[in-house]
């Protein structure tokens, strides 16, 4: 008789068991204002000032988020005695200069995902941070969420068996957000499609072929994407991408013994579900219920860079920088295939 399901606990890192790094930020856009507020909520990390190149910025989120200081340009926060890394929070066309900037000035850096808007200058990023002995991450946080943990645990019992098929969505209307619409300013598969490209890296590793349909707006980036990873165990992958429609945010993958599903978005602090394969199997349900909550779970992240930082890392275990290369491969295939304009 089969004995019945059971959920692990996730192994979570304690906040204060790792240094308390001293943070500068490059950007001031939402995504920063989160990084800052679940750094300062939810860690031991120390964020300490930020820079942007548009006057009065930086000023204006220091005062917003209550950090004791800003700088005015990113050469200037990057020379600080007082700053050990930076998070890169600015639009991904500008990432590759950003970033040369931290790491010459040899500081550790945390950025935004997509890290580069081509493969090659991720590959450029991560040569310099090497050769300058700092460490370098792309900013796929929900690899350092709960749930990421309770589902590696999964797999290293073998609940799940072999992955076979990953099914996903991550569609959001951004028709109100413009940098969505232009080359080059994070469209659609840079900005969202990143997710399901990692994701499917992550548990099935590097597709053998790829098939991708897709709708075009006026500006010539894509609006919606539908596509197949195919593997050459026969495993699959299969997403929808949508900047005009809202969806759940899906993610489930099938295993030959399992079938984990995740609690939507699957991006965020939310949950798994389990259940064994077949039709209407017994299904048990882990839910996350800690207080980080949306966009402050970035602090997860953050908690898992100064660890590596402290351990003398050069890149994340839980995401090699060949991952963020091939990720940046495989979306420049999928455009590609249905005719959107790039940079």
């Amino acid at each position: 008789m089969n004995m019945s399901l059971q959920i692990p606990a996730p192994q979570l890192l304690d906040p204060t068991s790792v240094p308390s790094l001293r943070w500068g930020i490059y950007g001031t856009g939402w995504i920063s204002e989160e990084f800052a507020s679940s750094c300062l909520t939810h860690t031991q990390q120390n964020v300490v000032t930020v820079a942007s190149r548009t006057p009065g910025r930086a000023q204006e989120f220091a005062v917003k988020m209550g950090l004791p200081d800003f700088d005015e340009t990113y050469e200037s926060l990057a020379a600080r005695d007082d700053i050990d890394a930076v998070y890169i929070a600015t639009r991904p066309s500008g990432h590759l200069e950003h970033a040369l900037i931290a790491i010459n000035a040899g500081k550790h850096v945390l950025i935004e995902k997509p890290i580069a808007m081509n493969a090659s200058d991720a590959e450029t990023i991560f040569s310099a941070a090497k050769a300058a002995g700092v460490f370098a991450m792309e900013a796929m946080w929900n690899r350092y969420l709960p749930q990421a943990s309770v589902v590696r645990q999964i797999k290293r019992q073998g609940l799940l068996g072999e992955p076979r098929l990953i099914l996903m969505d991550f569609c959001q209307d951004h028709a109100d957000i413009p940098a969505r619409w232009i080359p080059g300013g994070g469209s659609a598969m840079y900005d969202m499609g990143v997710y399901p490209v990692a994701f499917s890296i992550e548990h099935l590793g590097y597709p053998t072929e790829i098939r991708a349909i897709g709708t075009l707006a006026e500006s010539g980036v894509e609006a919606e994407v539908t596509a197949v990873l195919d593997y050459a165990n026969g495993a699959r992958t299969i997403f929808t991408l949508s900047a005009l429609n809202h969806a759940p945010h899906h993610a489930t993958i099938s295993g030959s013994e399992g079938i984990v599903e995740y609690l939507t978005p699957f991006v965020v602090p939310s949950g798994i579900s389990l259940s064994r394969t077949g039709f209407n199997t017994e299904q048990v349900t882990w839910k996350d219920e800690y207080p980080q909550r949306g966009h402050q779970g970035l602090g997860y992240e953050a908690t898992a860079f100064a660890l590596y930082v402290s351990e003398g890392l050069l890149e994340s275990p839980l995401h090699p920088h060949e991952e963020s290369v091939k990720a940046l491969e495989i979306i420049a295939e999928i455009l590609r295939q249905v005719g959107a304009k790039t940079l």
